[in-house]
């Protein structure tokens, strides 16, 4: 992807939108380089600094490593921009994760690379070294742009990715036919990858020709990247072939995804029209790194069955029981999808979003899936009437007989309209394999993937059991201050139906990298607006789970103090069981917080907000926070998620984790709360000694510290 890559003087670094009305805004100006760039690559040339500075430079540099905001159990490089999670797949028994990376800066910028981290337990990870870097002259001569990695029948894994080079690049060959020009800042290719022998894939050769050299022509595209793969049913129900789903949009209308087919991934490739396509731009007028895949449905488990952990149900346990599955920044610049205007989409507010309300459970239930999955195990038979698949042509209207039979809600369909600064959409509906259309009529959505303001361009896999296993990008939100890195992924999430619900849950591998004793409580009155700590709980990174009572409250959750002198960095995780709505409040006092405020109402309490509304099932919440220094989040029992950051600071000496209970409009009472310390996911660098002087020389460190923004050392 990119749709941000013009240069802006002002960074706007908290969303205002999609949350209510406006909250307050903080920029920061965007800081120039000190280091030069070897050309198109973003690598450091070397120091260039006088001997007499780096001393100083350097202590500044190693007091970063004990940055107290910097996660220690999410994936993300040693240090530099990290962006999109691409082409995740699992592998001779290991989980790869790429992703977007810029080696030398803390900004998005052109000759983006793809960095590699690799697990062979979903728990402990190591870095590898870069799988794509930018060819000089090259179609990705300025940056490998997103993609997806998928294993070819023949146990070939490929990474299809899409390669962009600046219209004023003089090295990279001539510009595409007028027909098949967007007129974007810079020209997009798709391209081909594979790795040169080595099952840890950690070198990778690149396919001479692309795979598609330029977009249909004749089409007014606002952009063409970001391939996604899966594999689908002939149209005659004969054979299989692939699918890839490109990101776009369509100028003065607004968002959409275009489908292609064949039955080999290097070639052959035939555009086959669009699989949705929106009427209006209230959903984005470009939608970035689409998603579809046939989700695995799960039944909620009985409580009185669920195993225990440590003097608690966990959340995992207490909600869902997996069967055999059944198949598959604000800081960028935003790129202009048209020659490089400001699109007037990404400043509106997208608001046709669909409220949460309960689902009746569906009936239908996949077919078990035998071996080891591809990206997309299958792409199911469905019995939905035909609609016209002429290229390029708007979706028909559902004819009286689709009306009057019940949607099949099976497939997750996901985009990321526009900018990291919207929150990334999904239905779930149906697909039609006959004519690769998603059929948006009938289906649920568009809804939030995320309720929090930090989560952008996910990207997900199938690992060896089976599982649908989804990452995304966690953005940055702090305000000023020094850092060597910007950006890291989520914790690995599971993502199935419940009925015609989207259920997401961290990973129960992620439950290993608890150490140390449980911390916990039961039968815990909390008095209205009163603080009551989470006394002797010690550390940044925990793994907290609790249940909570509403008693007579109106809301009730955990807020996290923050340590700087002026009291600035705390907020509060609330539920708030009047509006059914889980939100993070910012700069939360533990008395007076209106957190039951009206949404509508036309007076701001002059609290940042960031949440959304959920569906709850009882009138006890499940809550399973992950804190990892500045990064948190919040898994609820009934399957949504808040992401955001909480910059708290420097913790005094010996302090306790800072973190209490509280309650508002009445007593709450926490029915059981667990919590435990959770360690660091990183082993070591990956070096072997045939490529360590390569591997050195690309993250050879920037021996400066410099404000946000700029390069800094690791």
């Amino acid at each position: 992807m990119r749709n941000l890559a013009l240069h802006r003087q002002e960074v706007s670094c908290l969303d205002k939108r999609h949350f209510g009305k406006p909250r307050r805004r903080v920029t920061h100006r965007a800081c120039k380089p000190i280091t030069r760039r070897a050309p198109c690559l973003g690598f450091p040339n070397g120091p260039g600094f006088k001997q007499d500075k780096q001393e100083t430079m350097l202590d500044m540099a190693n007091s970063l490593r004990h940055d107290p905001e910097k996660p220690v159990y999410h994936v993300m490089p040693r240090h530099g921009w990290i962006n999109d999670p691409n082409g995740p797949v699992f592998y001779e028994g290991k989980y790869h994760v790429f992703y977007q990376h810029i080696i030398n800066g803390c900004e998005w910028d052109f000759g983006i690379v793809w960095g590699h981290a690799a697990s062979s337990d979903l728990v402990h990870w190591e870095h590898m070294p870069p799988a794509l870097l930018p060819t000089p002259g090259g179609a990705d001569a300025d940056g490998c742009f997103s993609g997806c990695c998928i294993v070819d029948e023949d146990g070939t894994p490929i990474i299809l990715y899409t390669g962009v080079r600046l219209r004023s690049n003089p090295e990279c060959g001539p510009l595409p036919p007028a027909e098949c020009d967007l007129n974007l800042p810079f020209v997009e290719t798709q391209l081909a990858a594979v790795p040169e022998g080595d099952p840890t894939l950690a070198m990778w050769s690149k396919r001479e020709e692309p795979v598609l050299p330029m977009p249909p022509p004749d089409m007014p595209l606002v952009g063409w990247r970001d391939p996604f793969i899966f594999e689908i049913k002939g149209k005659q129900g004969n054979g299989r072939e692939w699918g890839m789903l490109m990101g776009s949009g369509l100028k003065g209308q607004g968002g959409a995804i275009m489908i292609y087919r064949s039955e080999s991934l290097y070639g052959g490739w035939r555009f086959d029209g669009m699989l949705c396509e929106a009427n209006n731009t209230e959903t984005g007028a470009m939608w970035e790194c689409p998603l579809l895949l046939e989700l695995t449905q799960t039944q909620a488990s009985p409580k009185a069955s669920a195993q225990t952990t440590g003097g608690i149900q966990s959340i995992h346990d207490l909600h869902t029981q997996l069967p055999t599955p059944t198949g598959k920044a604000a800081s960028f610049r935003e790129a202009r999808n048209q020659g490089g205007q400001t699109d007037k989409a990404v400043e509106s507010e997208p608001g046709n979003f669909q409220e949460l309300e309960p689902q009746p459970s569906a009936s239908t239930s996949g077919k078990a899936a035998g071996g080891v999955s591809l990206l997309s195990r299958q792409i199911s038979d469905l019995s939905v009437v035909s609609q016209d698949s002429s290229s390029g042509s708007a979706q028909q209207p559902p004819t009286q007989q689709q009306r009057q039979q019940p949607m099949q809600h099976t497939h997750f369909l996901c985009i990321s309209p526009d900018a990291p600064t919207n929150p990334v959409l999904y239905w779930l509906g149906a697909f039609d394999h006959q004519n690769t259309k998603f059929i948006l009529d009938g289906a649920k959505g568009p809804l939030k993937l995320d309720l929090g303001d930090i989560l952008y361009a996910p990207n997900l896999m199938i690992d060896g059991k089976g599982r649908h296993i989804l990452w995304g990008w966690l953005q940055e939100r702090r305000k000023v201050g020094s850092y060597d890195y910007a950006g890291c992924l989520s914790v690995p999430r599971l993502v199935h139906l419940r009925g015609n619900r989207l259920i997401q849950e961290p990973a129960p591998e992620v439950s290993n990298l608890r150490r140390g004793q449980c911390w916990k409580t039961r039968h815990l009155s909390i008095q209205e607006e009163e603080m009551t700590p989470l006394e002797g709980l010690r550390g940044s990174s925990l793994d907290i789970e609790v249940v909570l009572d509403r008693g007579d409250a109106s809301a009730a959750g955990l807020l996290f103090q923050g340590w700087d002198a002026a009291g600035e960095g705390s907020a509060a995780i609330v539920y708030d069981w009047e509006r059914s709505v889980l939100e993070a409040i910012y700069e939360a006092p533990p008395r007076d917080m209106g957190a039951t405020q009206d949404p509508d109402a036309e007076e701001d309490d002059g609290l940042r907000r960031v949440g959304g509304p959920v569906e709850a099932d009882s009138g006890d919440v499940h809550m399973r926070i992950l804190l990892d220094h500045s990064c948190v989040e919040v898994y609820l029992g009934t399957g949504e998620v808040l992401s955001t950051r909480i910059y708290r600071g420097h913790p005094p000496e010996d302090a306790d984790a800072g973190i209490s209970f509280v309650s508002y409009g009445g007593t709450a009472n926490v029915r059981k709360c667990c919590a435990w310390a959770v360690k660091s996911i990183w082993k070591r660098d990956f070096q072997p000694h045939e490529q360590a002087s390569v591997f050195e020389t690309i993250y050879e460190p920037v021996t400066a510290v410099m404000p946000m923004g700029s390069p800094v050392a690791a």
